[in-house]
């Protein structure tokens, strides 16, 4: 059995804890200083706050002091920060990597690079590596339709787990795959993580779709289902111009995400918010005075500019994207969400080539 250390005490990577102690493995839980009162409560006997729900008692929660502890004799690490704190962390954690380890991430979404370009978050990872260990350190991006409570209570779930190796995809599919846990492993990294990243922005989309209904007392269920078939076709455009693979895109990490995150979640309550009448940014300010932070906000600016910064290469023309485009006004612009998304679909009706 393996011991593996879980970076990042929060929904998803505390969800993991499940399938790892179901297979037997050690599983050592450190929170940063934003999850001391999750690990206080751990390791008191206590639910999981976010979970409302008991963890396995055999993991073994450390607080952000005792990272060192956490680490020692490590065989994996898996990184379940957000987004926006994910490199800041993971410099942390790098002390501690030795040749061979495989570094597991559930993170998901987009950041600045040191020359300033918009990246996927694989290579902030791999910019924060030293140089003795970028060619030993295997990372392993884990993407797919998962809500982190549905596998605390262990509901059937399958995922994808996409690294340049591929060795160290299935070991880790090896290490955490259950019966009800189910795993595939690939090497489409560039596809799993656009997919992974996009999906939260165009489930913003979807979410004002659902404000409509209530907004102006009728169903617009076919405006949602416009906007999920819009939403995977620019995705697909995105993944080809980065070159990744449109086999991601039509599985897990692209339908199957954006089909789950677009039922429910602070992605789809911020588009339902801005549907039912509130502006962007006042919707955005409300969501923040709630302590609510919502990754497809910034995603939807990542993502358009880094179609742009596609466009300059000229591997894509934004006027393939026009659903992004207008997701970014309505954001950005503060543009009227009703307005903009029926001229979005008389602009993305019939606009996507083969």
């Amino acid at each position: 059995m393996s011991k593996v250390t879980i970076i990042g005490a929060g929904a998803m990577g505390s969800a993991l804890v499940v399938p790892l102690i179901t297979n037997g493995h050690e599983v050592r839980l450190w929170g940063t200083e934003l999850d001391n009162k999750i690990i206080r409560d751990l390791k008191n006997g206590k639910d999981h706050p976010k979970h409302k729900y008991p963890l396995p008692k055999a993991v073994k929660p450390f607080s952000e002091e005792e990272l060192p502890a956490a680490m020692e004799d490590t065989d994996m690490v898996i990184m379940g920060i957000t987004s926006d704190a994910l490199g800041m962390i993971f410099e942390r954690v790098v002390p501690y990597l030795k040749p061979g380890m495989i570094i597991g991430s559930v993170t998901k979404g987009f950041e600045y690079a040191t020359d300033g370009r918009v990246v996927l978050l694989p290579d902030i990872l791999k910019e924060k590596l030293p140089a003795e260990l970028k060619d030993s350190i295997s990372f392993v991006f884990i993407g797919g339709p998962c809500k982190a409570i549905e596998v605390v209570w262990e509901s059937p779930t399958s995922v994808c787990y996409s690294s340049a190796n591929l060795e160290a995809a299935k070991k880790l599919q090896a290490t955490l795959m259950t019966p009800v846990y189910r795993v595939e492993a690939n090497t489409d990294v560039i596809g799993t993580e656009i997919c992974a990243a996009m999906k939260n922005a165009y489930a913003v989309g979807l979410g004002m779709a659902e404000g409509f209904k209530k907004r102006k007392g009728f169903l617009h269920n076919n405006t949602k289902s416009a906007l999920f078939t819009f939403a995977v076709a620019e995705m697909g455009i995105l993944s080809r111009a980065l070159g990744g693979s449109l086999f991601s895109v039509y599985g897990l990490p692209g339908v199957g995400d954006l089909e789950v995150t677009g039922e429910a979640g602070r992605n789809r309550t911020l588009g339902e918010v801005i549907g039912e009448g509130l502006t962007a940014s006042q919707a955005v300010a409300k969501m923040k005075a709630e302590g609510i932070t919502v990754e497809g906000y910034p995603a939807i600016r990542f993502g358009y500019l880094m179609a742009k910064q596609l466009e300059q290469e000229q591997k894509l023309s934004l006027k393939e994207l026009p659903l992004l485009a207008g997701l970014y006004a309505i954001l950005y612009e503060d543009a009227p969400a009703y307005e903009t998304v029926t001229i979005l679909l008389q602009q993305c009706t019939g606009a996507y080539k083969q």
